[in-house]
């Protein structure tokens, strides 16, 4: 086999001429999912206080902080993970132009109408 047809491997997944297409649809999809999924859940994540009293007054800010609110929220977090899953889609565009996939199969797997 030469070069150009090796797989690149990352821990258990393999990357191959074969499977190129296949594999940047499935993240693709997955980024758009969770994204979706994100999107829908951000305000449900938010909590108010559950009661007038001073700690559910101080607790309920400090929960939304760490969900929703801070630079380092889980809700950000998830959003920097739709991110990455966005960048390795493109970098799986950009090896099936490197195995010889023009760009109309490339953006007709991204639709989800090739490989």
């Amino acid at each position: 086999m030469d070069k150009a047809n090796e797989g690149v491997s990352s821990g258990s997944f393999t990357v191959t001429k074969d499977n190129v297409l296949a594999a940047a649809r499935i993240v693709e999809t997955q980024a758009d999912a969770l994204f979706t999924m994100l999107r829908g859940a951000r305000e449900e994540l938010r909590i108010e206080p559950p009661g007038s009293d001073d700690v559910s007054s101080r607790i309920a800010p400090a929960w939304n902080d760490r969900l929703v609110d801070g630079d380092d929220c889980y809700a950000e977090r998830i959003a920097s993970y739709v991110l990455g899953l966005r960048k390795l889609a493109v970098q799986l565009g950009d090896s099936a132009k490197a195995y010889g996939y023009t760009e109309d199969e490339i953006e007709a797997a991204f639709r989800g109408q090739g490989a």
